[in-house]
């Protein structure tokens, strides 16, 4: 899927450790740097900001002398109170600066601007621990790096990606108990948590796939226009269709009502992420033309096969999902006749 609708590896990254091990000391050097410059910057605005309420409540002392009236301690705290609100919407505006160049960096892909951004937002983290928008983007980055290490090291979990995935969840636990209407705190909670089960045995999948499919569902239900909770949604109803007859089995002994769904229920939620981002990701127009074929339909599955075939690919999932968009389109382009 393109852009942030994949899922969610990086272009291409290939150095060695000593080299890894520089290029990250020098980033870490480099954020402290930017983040030394911002808050003297801010501190400076701070400090003009209360010369400036010094020299407002000596003009309202002058014009009470003048009328006959005297300043009571309430209208003195009201000034106060007011200077505090206008130093922290600027603190909240300064961070939100900072948080919007993440989620750019973030979604150019490669591997050092998401490391970038993942230094950034472990400081912002200590400094704002109970700031959901700041923890999602932790969880978010942190997951983007574990993608990384399980592209290279797809046969076996090392220690540092199961420490990144850790931290991942972690994060959006916190992000999503902080603002529980937060959709991407849901959304990245659901993306990580079906990341972590896959390799986990089938009966903690299943269990694992009712908490999934609510996090989707708070994800919609807080951010509506957002299409990729609406493919992810629709992945969870293609993959419970789609259930073995073994994994079905297992379903009905864990849980009085198993999960369930429609292969038309998984098609309205890819035609729904269609709808909101047209021609938006590779990986929702496989869907279509998987449910398609499903169907027997084949002649639209092959028109849904030609749309993702010319969606440019981003990611290595993108050329993934790519390469096999190909190979249905060579099984079915007979249909097209």
């Amino acid at each position: 899927m393109s852009g942030e609708g994949g899922f969610f590896s990086s272009k291409t990254f290939i150095l060695s450790t000593a080299l890894l091990l520089g290029s990250g000391a020098a980033l870490v050097a480099y954020q402290q740097y930017m983040w030394s410059r911002r808050q003297k910057c801010l501190t400076a605005q701070i400090v003009q900001l209360k010369q400036q309420i010094l020299k407002l409540e000596n003009d309202i002392k002058q014009i009470k002398e003048a009328t006959g009236t005297s300043s009571s301690t309430d209208e003195m705290e009201e000034v106060f109170v007011d200077a505090s609100d206008v130093a922290q919407e600027m603190s909240s505006r300064h961070l939100n600066s900072i948080l919007v160049k993440l989620d750019q960096q973030m979604e150019h892909g490669d591997f050092e601007n998401v490391l970038n951004a993942h230094t950034t937002l472990t400081e912002l983290a200590n400094k704002s621990p109970r700031n959901a928008e700041v923890h999602w983007r932790l969880a978010r980055s942190a997951f983007l790096l574990a993608s990384e290490e399980m592209f290279n090291h797809p046969d076996k979990p090392h220690e540092g990606q199961k420490d990144l995935m850790r931290e991942a969840h972690e994060a959006a636990i916190a992000a999503v108990q902080l603002d529980s209407e937060s959709g991407d705190a849901h959304k990245w909670l659901a993306i990580i948590m079906g990341s972590i089960t896959q390799f986990l045995p089938v009966q903690e999948q299943i269990k694992n796939a009712f908490d999934i499919k609510e996090h989707i569902q708070a994800a919609i239900k807080y951010k509506p226009a957002d299409a990729l909770s609406y493919h992810m949604l629709g992945r969870w109803c293609y993959s419970v269709y789609m259930l073995s007859w073994v994994e079905r089995k297992v379903a009905s002994t864990l849980f009085a009502v198993p999960p369930t769904a429609t292969l038309e229920e998984a098609m309205n939620c890819f035609h729904k992420a269609e709808e909101l981002k047209p021609k938006g990701s590779i990986d929702n127009a496989l869907y279509l033309a998987k449910c398609y074929i499903a169907q027997q339909d084949y002649k639209t599955a092959l028109h849904w096969l030609k749309v993702g075939s010319s969606i440019h690919c981003s990611t290595r999932d993108d050329m993934k999902s790519q390469n096999e968009i190909q190979s249905l389109m060579s099984e079915y382009e007979s249909f097209s006749e």
